[in-house]
């Protein structure tokens, strides 16, 4: 049996697989229940709008309403998102830590001792990258704003109602939820591979040969490019890039995911775990394509 094969077969990697997309959904639920209260209170307050049409004199008021209500969201979203993001970070070291003492008893009979402070190294990776998390929460706050600004300006030129207004709106914030879920995903995902490949840094000294693999779940929510990519069983020295061609395109990247919706996770390997099939696992530059 393959390394992968194996190492499928321990159940490890589908149990860290599991933990991480139950945080991300756990997550996802938190920040979406501060995103409706906001939309609901917003909505109560704007349905104080007298009856009638909608006109510019009515465009300011609403649209400092609106421009509040999506600061005190995007403020409230920066809260939960600084949370999850330790705890990604830290899941993603501790995953490490397990993962390497099984593939080593597994694969060698031995486990190498390691010596990592998980939370410290969580706490410091997910502190240089909350900034990229807090930045795509603030531009899609801004970016909501500016979508119903260009709506409100253009009901307040022509014969909608107050009514209608506050229907478009609450309706608006229903239809843009999923892209702050696809925020949320993104960002833990990266977050978790993040810690890992940090932790994977912290004990190169101690491990001087450690590489990274992916491993992939496969569902009806897997998609082509990473059925593909599982088929491919890429391995990469670790400090250089994954590298496949899909369609035509080159994706290159250094953990994933590497596109939104990407959901798999990179996983520690060593070269005498996979001796037994040494040819099929090249480091990447030998078998990209």
């Amino acid at each position: 049996m393959s390394f992968f094969e194996e190492a499928d077969a321990t159940g490890i990697i589908e149990d860290h697989i599991k933990q991480v997309l139950n945080l991300e959904d756990d997550q996802q639920q938190e920040i979406l229940k501060q995103y409706k209260n906001v939309r609901r209170e917003l909505v109560e307050r704007l349905s104080n709008l007298p009856r009638g049409r909608f006109t510019a004199q009515h465009l300011r008021g609403v649209l400092a309403q609106v421009e509040g209500a999506i600061g005190a969201m995007t403020e409230g979203l920066n809260g939960d998102m600084i949370k999850g993001s330790e705890i990604a970070a830290l899941k993603g070291v501790n995953h490490l830590i397990e993962e390497i003492n099984i593939f080593d008893k597994k694969f060698t009979g031995a486990i190498t001792p390691i010596n990592l402070n998980a939370a410290l190294l969580a706490h410091d990776t997910s502190k240089l990258l909350v900034t990229r998390y807090r930045t795509n929460l603030d531009a899609y706050g801004s970016n909501l704003f500016a979508q119903i600004s260009n709506g409100l300006f253009s009901a307040s030129m022509g014969e909608t109602t107050n009514d209608e207004v506050v229907g478009r709106i609450s309706s608006f914030f229903n239809g843009e939820e999923w892209k702050l879920r696809r925020i949320v995903r993104t960002e833990l995902h990266g977050l978790y591979n993040r810690g890992k490949i940090a932790g994977m840094q912290e004990i190169a000294d101690e491990i001087p040969d450690m590489m990274k693999t992916l491993m992939h779940p496969l569902d009806a929510r897997t998609g082509e490019d990473s059925k593909y990519a599982a088929m491919k069983h890429l391995v990469a020295d670790m400090e250089k890039p994954f590298q496949y061609s899909w369609q035509g395109q080159v994706r290159t990247f250094m953990v994933p995911p590497d596109r939104p919706n990407d959901r798999s996770v990179m996983v520690p390997y060593r070269r005498e775990w996979g001796s037994a099939n040494s040819a099929a696992f090249l480091p990447m530059g030998s078998n990209k394509y």
